[in-house]
């Protein structure tokens, strides 16, 4: 990362001093000023009005040292947008990213517009943390113009996550949401029931549409390229998956995948859109799904899926018909078989 010059940080301490703390962590002048001036909306929000100005002021510099320190935005202000959704943060819980409601939000409008959709849609989504994938699911099929009757359930291994959703829930208003505690690897060492004894429980032997988005970064990627903020601020938990022991997969952040495969076998599942860090992960990601055998069709969508699709030579030399649809980068595996076929408008 380049180091700023020092005719910038004197203009900025000239500026505002609290400027100054705050751009070595945003790394320009107006993303501080934005940082800033949100920092202070919300220590405003938090002073009683009966209180001086200097009590918001005082609480301003408290959150301004702490975003300095790399502390997610997020944390501090204690939500995130997700699409339409306003969506509570605390640390212990991933923080939504905006990449992710893109995917979802473009899985919802193909659904919206299918007219084969089954009366009864159930939504199954595995490593739900905020609870934010379903939630948003829920808005926007329960908004669309003959709006199918749901079911979304969304599980966590952490008990903090799906305490954390259940708010989130009550914040949105959704209706047709739920939430529970199980374990999606079976054998962990959390003491959280496993899925199938939980979907077993719940007699819910059939799941129409699977989405993840699990933890996925390698533990080598985890030390050596991810962000400091994301590696001091974020859970563990929901960036790797836990130790394996000896594996067959080549790259450990790919844990997930074969077990959220065999989960969608196991339900039934006729649509599954998982999560994935990059390109190189949606291929490996991509040839899981094939070599499984149980799939019609697999195709990858990028950051924004809406998008024009990107021609990709060395794609369709290395994965023969795969498509690669939207810009930006690889984001998501989307898998389909039988009405989901339909339901995507792959047939």
């Amino acid at each position: 990362m380049p180091r700023l010059s020092p005719g910038l940080l004197r203009y900025a301490h000239i500026s505002n001093p609290l400027l100054r703390l705050l751009l070595p962590v945003c790394r320009d002048v107006e993303s501080a000023r934005n940082e800033l001036r949100w920092l202070q909306d919300h220590a405003q929000r938090l002073a009683p009005p009966s209180h001086s100005s200097q009590t918001w002021q005082t609480r301003l510099q408290v959150m301004v040292r702490q975003r300095a320190t790399g502390k997610p935005l997020q944390y501090i202000l204690g939500t995130e947008y997700f699409g339409d959704l306003e969506i509570v943060c605390r640390p212990g819980v991933l923080i939504p990213r905006q990449d992710t409601a893109a995917s979802v939000a473009h899985l919802a409008q193909i659904l919206q517009s299918s007219d084969s959709l089954p009366s009864r849609l159930r939504v199954l989504d595995l490593c739900t943390g905020t609870g934010c994938i379903p939630l948003l699911l829920d808005h926007l099929l329960s908004h669309s113009r003959d709006p199918p009757e749901l079911q979304l359930l969304g599980v966590d291994v952490s008990q903090k996550c799906v305490d954390l959703a259940e708010e989130n829930k009550a914040r949105c208003q959704a209706r047709y949401t739920e939430f529970a505690r199980a374990d999606v690897i079976a054998g962990g060492s959390s003491q959280a029931p496993s899925l199938l004894a939980l979907l077993q429980d719940r007699a819910s032997p059939q799941w129409d549409v699977l989405t993840s988005n699990p933890p996925y970064i390698s533990s080598h990627a985890f030390v050596h390229t991810t962000a400091r903020s994301v590696r001091k601020f974020e859970p563990k938990l929901a960036l790797v998956p836990p130790p394996a022991g000896v594996s067959e997969i080549p790259a450990d952040g790919d844990l997930f995948y074969p077990k959220l495969l065999d989960v969608a076998d196991h339900v039934q599942t006729q649509v599954a859109l998982f999560e994935v860090a990059d390109l190189s992960q949606a291929l490996r990601v991509a040839s899981l799904v094939r070599d499984k055998g149980s799939w019609e069709g697999v195709e990858i969508w990028r950051d924004e899926p809406g998008a024009k699709d990107d021609s990709f030579a060395h794609v369709a030399q290395t994965m023969g018909d795969l498509r690669i649809l939207g810009r930006g980068n690889g984001r998501s595996v989307v898998c389909w078989r039988d009405q989901g076929a339909t339901w995507l408008g792959r047939t």
